[in-house]
């Protein structure tokens, strides 16, 4: 401000004094469960404190032809019968290889169950169950009142069944050649998982209402609404009945991701779509687990654990059965497939085999530890540059374990061939050496040459600098003279002359338009400044105005709004150009600022007005000719108006009709009832609004 008061030339508006905010140098941190969301596990075990181990080993051992596989019950024989895809077709697995077994008529077969040697299946929409030998020969076994069976289970000869008919859920029972219903439940839409409850009796999850039933002497007995729409998995464990339950399950699964942050202990809420529940030996109820991203397509219990196979990411979360255990370590996510969805578990002596879909594949795991395990982190963002810098890693590592770090880098927002190779090892706070990019990923490699010994990650706080880039000029825009551009309300004297017609159109009712507040003062230079930063960086301008012949005048040296108005009333007339430079230090270190100049296009400021010549107004019978002359040094005219009678003014126009020159010539002719008195009054405006008036005698000649 004291460079613009030693120049005379007053602003309208000072910039607010504001804090210097330093440069963006970020720092990630992982270390709770929620920071690990959006990375890519294999072999590490994530907590819900969000510590890191080499998890139970897993390794995929088949895959199937089909996306999905929707059923799958042991053989009895080490293999497995799957059922995939979506007309009936069947799979067995054995001696590590997958065979076609069967077609059914039919569509999707979600339920089957093995009798003896052979496989019963209940194909949707047939309202019939087959069975299918070992070599694949197809037979009707026994009609049933259910066109949907979402469950069959086998005790002896005897099947049971839960699925959806005409009239709602069911639940029956079949034998080859016949069936019988055992309990119906017209409120819901189907039945959708079953489990024996140790005493004849049975639990049942339905689709509607997601309730939890109890049938036993023939009585349908209701123990919970879960407030879901599908409970999909019941277990039963000393007493407790563990449930795992849906909203919005699609009828087909696709593939999805997960990279939001989770609270998985809260209680469920409206966007909640599964959760785990827990109902006591009292039937009291327990929210062990909830997410609002992922659903329950599996529940099973193994080595002391729940184990939930969910999707759209496959991944394999457990939870400890031991409510002491629980306290402490409430949840983990043991394993992640790399299939969209992890569909269904099946025990294989001391490991469980883990079928996945999208794409389908068989998996194994063991109750053994991984002697390996990677983790590659979310992708971590730049902006819109970054200069990658060290990472620390906390890790707890005995003798035989390792934990080593590696990163790599690209310009893509997902990993591509375009982005470099990992890194080699790289020790805790050891500097990488990386090209500046925008995208970066960290990759945490966990091993053991010690059978039951893991290393234990704490946490990671990765380190970058978001690299400076100056400010980028657009344009900056020459307002008409006279407007006035303020964040607050304008002095009382502005706006008080004559606004012309044009300019209006620039002031709605003189008030506010975006963030500034408009209005009028002749002598007044107003200009708005398109300008933005590539880091989100505060911006401030020095402001020079430089004259055609002449030093640079400085208007101001560290303004911050983008919008700038001066009085030029002080400045003499002439062509002008307005340099800005565009800073960014209120938010970067002194040795990191960059600038960015703009230098507009010319200007004129005039304050001097036309000039008035030869101006005659003589009779030509019983009309009035008005002739004159009007010139202006700097600009051309746009106006001009003549009163013969003291009152209205008559727009007119030059000789030639258009308004296109510095020197213009007027000849007009007034009709009687326009004339009053005996004198004439011309005025003439120029581009910049300054006028000049003139009066002369009626029958006199002005030549000067």
């Amino acid at each position: 401000m004291e460079s613009l008061m030693r120049f005379g030339l007053p602003v309208f508006l000072c910039a607010a004094l504001v804090v210097p905010v330093l440069a963006d140098q970020p720092v990630a941190t992982f270390a709770s469960f929620n920071d690990w969301l959006g990375a890519e596990a294999r072999g590490v075990r994530v907590g819900a404190d969000g510590r890191l181990q080499l998890a139970p080993n897993l390794r995929r051992v088949a895959q199937l032809p089909e996306g999905v596989v929707w059923a799958a019950v042991a053989d009895g024989e080490g293999g497995v019968f799957l059922s995939a895809g979506n007309e009936g077709k069947l799979f067995r697995f054995s001696g590590g290889q997958v065979k076609p077994l069967a077609q059914v008529k039919g569509g999707i077969v979600f339920a089957m169950a093995r009798l003896g040697k052979d496989l019963i299946v209940a194909p949707s929409g047939e309202n019939k169950l087959f069975r299918v030998t070992p070599a694949g020969d197809v037979k009707p076994f026994a009609e049933i009142d259910a066109r949907l069976v979402w469950a069959m289970t086998a005790q002896g000869s005897e099947l049971y069944l839960a699925g959806g008919g005409e009239k709602g859920a069911v639940f029956m029972t079949a034998r080859e050649g016949a069936s019988r219903k055992l309990a119906e439940l017209a409120g819901e839409t189907s039945f959708t998982a079953l489990v024996a409850d140790a005493q004849g009796g049975w639990y049942l999850g339905s689709h509607g209402h997601g309730l939890v039933l109890h049938y036993a002497g023939d009585r349908l007995e209701t123990l919970a609404a879960t407030g879901f729409e599908q409970v999909h998995a019941v277990l039963v464990h000393d007493g407790s009945i563990y449930l795992g339950a849906n909203n919005g399950l699609a009828s087909r699964f696709t593939s999805g991701n997960l990279e939001k942050r989770e609270n998985f202990l809260s209680e469920y809420g409206p966007n909640t779509k599964s959760a785990v529940l827990r109902l006591d030996r009292n039937r009291v109820p327990e929210t062990l687990w909830q997410s609002s991203q992922s659903q329950v397509f599996a529940m099973t219990q193994w080595g002391g654990q729940i184990l939930v196979g969910t999707g759209n990411r496959a991944r394999i979360f457990s939870i400890p059965l031991d409510e002491k255990k629980r306290d402490l370590d409430p949840f983990a996510v043991l394993q992640d497939l790399g299939t969209a969805q992890a569909t269904a578990f099946l025990g294989s002596g001391s490991d469980l085999m883990v079928v996945g879909s999208n794409p389908a594949e068989l998996h194994v795991l063991s109750a053994a530890q991984a002697t390996e395990g990677t983790l590659e982190s979310r992708v971590l963002k730049g902006a819109p540059l970054a200069d990658w810098g060290r990472a620390y890693v906390d890790a707890e590592v005995p003798p035989g374990t390792q934990v080593d770090l590696q990163y790599r880098v690209g310009s893509t927002e997902t990993p591509d061939g375009s982005w470099s190779p990992w890194t080699p090892p790289l020790k805790s706070g050891e500097r990488p050496n990386l090209q500046p990019t925008r995208f970066a990923q960290f990759k945490l490699n966990l091993s053991s040459s010690r059978g039951g010994s893991t290393p234990v990650v704490e946490g990671v706080n990765v380190h970058w600098a978001n690299r400076n880039l100056a400010p980028r000029w657009e344009n900056i825009e020459v307002m008409p003279p006279g407007v006035v551009l303020t964040r607050t309300a304008p002095p009382d004297d502005i706006g008080i002359e004559r606004v012309p017609l044009e300019i209006q159109k620039l002031i709605p009712a003189l008030g506010y338009l975006g963030t500034e507040k408009r209005s009028f003062r002749r002598g007044a230079q107003a200009f708005t400044f398109k300008v933005g930063d590539p880091n989100g960086d505060q911006l401030q301008f020095h402001i020079n105005l430089l004259p055609e012949k002449g030093n640079p005048i400085e208007l101001a040296r560290t303004w911050r709004d983008r919008f700038f108005t001066f009085d030029t009333l002080l400045v003499p007339d002439g062509k002008y150009r307005l340099e800005v430079i565009a800073s960014d230090a209120p938010s970067q270190p002194f040795n990191l600022v960059l600038t960015s100049h703009w230098l507009t296009a010319a200007f004129v400021i005039d304050h001097t007005p036309p000039v008035i010549t030869e101006l005659t107004a003589l009779f030509e019978g019983d009309s009035l000719r008005v002739r004159f002359l009007a010139r202006d040094e700097m600009s051309t005219l746009k106006e001009a108006v003549v009163s013969a009678d003291g009152d209205g003014l008559l727009q007119i126009v030059p000789e030639d009709r258009i308004f296109d020159a510095r020197e213009e010539r007027f000849d007009v002719l007034i009709p009687k009832d326009r004339i009053k008195g005996d004198r004439v009054t011309v005025r003439v405006v120029d581009a910049y609004n300054n006028e000049q008036t003139a009066a002369i005698t009626i029958g006199a000649i002005k030549k000067h």
